[in-house]
């Protein structure tokens, strides 16, 4: 495991992970919105770090991001990073439901990005019990798309947003911000993955058992990643 440290860095398989307070991350958003830049944050789960030894583009993306959200507690228990705040913020998906919080009593422009239409109904079925002010901006389904992703693209930048979140499953999201990014006209992008969407509601029903497996596949794949890196310095 890694060596327990009280740093808000996290490294994990070469990947920097943030491991903010949600106060803290949330200080981070508020210079993000003011930024005419756009400002990357994605939520980092086990899978992701799992596909990330075969997909650099993964890597590349999480690497580059402004802010990487821990979307999950056996992230930190791996880590030895698990104060009982931290799995309590993590678990609840308290980041995400702030940032709602904040965009509907700041009167932003939220725009939403799925898979499905099926996903976008469901999603914003959720947020909307979370924060009953919650409207979006626009909304788009990956499967609507009959051109290339340039289609994407501009249906955001028809909607003029202050904030995209995107439910995009890896790898999607990563080959697609890291492809965009420079074309995209908001001031923040942040990546929720599928994971919020499918660890809620009646989907969650076998989740413990798919969570134990992909942990210890996490473990499996944090062993061979140490032992490739000390055959490199030999």
């Amino acid at each position: 495991m890694n060596k327990k440290t009280d740093s808000k860095k996290i490294e994990m398989m070469g990947i920097r992970l943030d491991n903010y307070t949600v106060r803290e991350s949330l200080l981070r958003l508020d210079t993000y919105l003011g930024n005419t830049i756009l400002n990357i944050i994605e939520t980092v789960t086990m899978k992701q770090l799992i596909l990330s030894v075969e997909m650099p583009v993964i890597k590349n993306c999480l690497n580059q991001a402004d802010l990487c959200v821990i979307g999950e507690c056996e992230i930190l228990s791996e880590t030895e990073n698990d104060a009982i705040q931290r799995m309590r913020e993590v678990r609840n998906w308290d980041f995400l439901h702030e940032l709602l919080k904040r965009m509907s009593y700041g009167r932003k422009r939220v725009f939403l990005l799925a898979m499905t239409d099926e996903e976008l109904h469901q999603i914003q079925k959720m947020f909307l019990e979370k924060v009953p002010q919650f409207e979006a901006a626009g909304s788009y389904a990956v499967e609507s798309c009959v051109g290339d992703m340039d289609t994407i693209v501009n249906e955001i930048n028809g909607e003029t947003p202050d904030i995209v979140i995107s439910a995009l499953d890896s790898p999607m999201e990563e080959e697609f911000i890291l492809s965009h990014k420079d074309k995209i006209g908001t001031s923040v992008w942040y990546g929720i993955g599928v994971s919020y969407y499918k660890n809620q509601g009646k989907i969650q029903v076998g989740n413990t058992l798919k969570k134990l497996a992909l942990r210890g596949r996490l473990r499996h794949s944090v062993s061979k990643y140490r032992q490739n890196e000390n055959k490199d310095r030999i």
